[in-house]
């Protein structure tokens, strides 16, 4: 019986490492847009996190004032700051002549410039309290149309 002696080359082809990437770069091209769409959902909760923020504070603004608070200062706020980049906060009052006595409307609306531009769906997310009820709405366009429309149902699912 004979053996051969010399020794077998060992390590990968150049077809099994061309195989390999063009698997890697496949998995990587399915998995990249769930990526970013799960980061655009993250900040979006951001978003609404910070709006329920603003409730709270309104109502312990209200329990001590027996008035809703006008601006955003009033009611010192720090938690906000972590969405800045993202969404512009602002406050309204509700009414046909806007007041903040019986309530009020906040909203996130999703800066040009920051990460969540791309968020078509939900570009903007308000709560309107009137009385003690709050209402949650949404405008975006999800289909591309041009017009933004009520997006309330995708983008507080309840």
């Amino acid at each position: 019986m004979r053996t051969d002696s010399r020794p077998r080359p060992q390590g990968f082809t150049l077809i099994e490492l061309m195989v390999v990437l063009v698997i890697a770069g496949i998995v990587a091209a399915l998995a990249y847009p769930a990526y970013t769409q799960h980061l655009s959902r993250s900040r979006r909760s951001d978003a609404m996190a910070a709006l329920t923020v603003v409730m709270q504070a309104q109502e312990r603004y209200r329990s001590n004032v027996s008035a809703y608070a006008s601006t955003l200062a009033d009611l010192s706020l720090q938690d906000l700051t972590r969405v800045a980049p993202d969404y512009q906060i602002s406050l309204d009052g509700v009414g046909a002549t806007p007041s903040f006595a019986s309530g009020y409307k906040v909203t996130a609306t999703a800066r040009s410039s920051g990460k969540q531009a791309n968020d078509k769906i939900c570009k903007s997310l308000s709560v309107t309290m009137t009385g003690a009820m709050p209402t949650y709405t949404a405008t975006g366009d999800p289909n591309n149309t041009g017009t933004d429309g009520d997006t309330s149902s995708l983008c507080w699912p309840r």
